[in-house]
């Protein structure tokens, strides 16, 4: 399952386990075009690949799992001005478990009293560092971590700091496979008014947070970008691949991992086509991973009007790594592909592609529309699902917005996790929800 992020400060740093060039030639690619309708379901199709799952602990890895217990917890970072904290919600065989939220604060996790990160939610990044074989927190702008062990990483536990080169850097680091020797990586997008550069930290990690290796690699965006960072397999090489995107001058771009070089990402990366965000998934369960392009035409700033023209997906499949499908949908001016999701929401094996479409990116609306994998071109070209929420705001009414997916229930399902104003929903896809909670917890409520 991955997850991806689009639009404003919000939209820019979802992420999970796993977004390209600026100045090299284009790769020539056969497209072809459908167009997407409303409709009550997709056509399924004989002999489909997908196969079904009985528990995703056979077959997905439950992360960000901070305790161990393999059950999936949904994470998620705040910060303003003054405040620092990270959020866990531990899953369980229920799904997210709101009552057992832990609050990790500033001190809690040692982020110094200088670092500043937007008053948006973020996700940290969760992955063993050490190489413990328990799960590790990094958070903010400064690579703070927050050691793991058996019960998961402790308030006031052992932390150490990435050493991040200089300074400008606006998230945590990434976490990845780059080089493809066996042992996690991180990468990182330094953006400062004086140096903008792609950071490659190589493992495996000290306990103080130092990386065996540290590479800096020239920014492959123009200048004033500060692209998001997914990774993921692109071409089935068991080597992380890193994909930038929502770079307002440049089109996605991928460097694919295992390289000959220092931070094992290939010298140049690939142009994809025009998007705005890029994630990775299964759509035709052939076991190859799979990419897909979300472009809304909806620009960041609503005083911009959008073109009168539906949003567009491109998806490149693993078996045919030379084409890309490009599928329309909504309506004209909707912003269908705002934001990208991919999960298995029903259990068959494939990865389905939950949509977001955005009218106005700063005005909180939002549906989302889900495409079913496994069809006959992996994708199915109409929406299966449909699922909408809102709560009152003080300009009017705040729309969920799809923030990640994972299987918090161990069910073998992906649910969606929708996030707006105050509220979380954890919903299958549908308008049926899981779960509704409160974003922080009760004042009486303990760490």
């Amino acid at each position: 399952m991955h997850f991806p992020t689009a639009g404003g400060p919000f939209f820019r740093h979802l992420r999970m386990w796993h977004a390209v060039p600026v100045s090299l030639a284009v790769v020539a690619v056969a497209v072809a075009f459908l167009v997407l309708l409303p409709s009550d379901g997709a056509r399924s199709v004989p002999n489909s690949p997908c196969r079904p799952t009985d528990s995703a602990r056979g077959d997905m890895p439950a992360t960000p799992d901070l305790d161990g217990d393999g059950f999936v917890d949904l994470v998620h970072e705040i910060s303003d001005t003054e405040n620092f904290d990270v959020i866990v919600v531990p899953g369980s065989a229920h799904g997210a478990d709101h009552d057992r939220t832990t609050v990790l604060t500033r001190d809690d996790l040692g982020v110094p009293d200088d670092i500043q990160t937007a008053d948006d939610p973020w996700q940290p990044t969760v992955t063993d560092l050490d190489e413990d074989g328990h799960a590790d927190l990094i958070v903010s702008g400064a690579a703070q971590v927050l050691w793991g062990g058996p019960k998961g990483p402790q308030a006031g536990g052992p932390n150490g700091r990435v050493p991040l080169p200089g300074s400008g850097y606006s998230t945590a680091p990434i976490a990845g496979d780059f080089d493809g020797d066996g042992h996690t990586d991180l990468a990182v997008f330094r953006f400062s008014n004086e140096d903008q550069e792609l950071v490659v930290l190589k493992g495996p990690f000290k306990r103080s947070g130092a990386p065996a290796q540290t590479v800096e690699i020239p920014s492959p965006v123009h200048e004033g970008a500060s692209p998001v960072l997914v990774a993921g397999d692109a071409n089935d090489d068991r080597a992380t691949d890193l994909a930038l995107y929502n770079s307002p001058w440049d089109p996605p771009l991928l460097f694919t991992g295992g390289a000959r070089t220092a931070g094992g990402l290939s010298k140049e990366p690939e142009r994809l086509p025009e998007g705005e965000n890029v994630v990775f998934g299964d759509f035709d369960g052939d076991g190859r991973q799979d990419v897909a392009i979300g472009r809304s035409f909806v620009d960041s700033y609503d005083e911009v009007d959008t073109p009168h023209r539906r949003g567009q997906i491109s998806v490149r499949y693993g078996k045919a790594p030379g084409n890309w499908v490009a599928m329309d949908g909504g309506d004209f001016k909707e912003g269908f592909g705002t934001r990208l999701a991919a999960g298995d929401f029903n259990g068959d094996g494939c990865d389905d592609l939950a949509v977001q479409l955005t009218k106005k990116k700063e005005a909180g609306d939002a549906r989302i529309e889900v495409l079913r994998g496994g069809s006959e071109h992996g994708l199915g070209s109409k929406p299966w699902r449909a699922t909408k929420r809102s709560v009152p705001g003080d300009d009017g009414p705040v729309d969920g917005t799809a923030f990640a997916v994972h299987d918090w229930d161990g069910d073998g399902r992906t649910e969606l996790a929708l996030l707006g104003g105050d509220t979380w929903w954890i919903t299958d896809g549908t308008d049926r929800d899981k779960a509704s909670f409160p974003v922080t917890p009760s004042k009486d409520q303990g760490p």
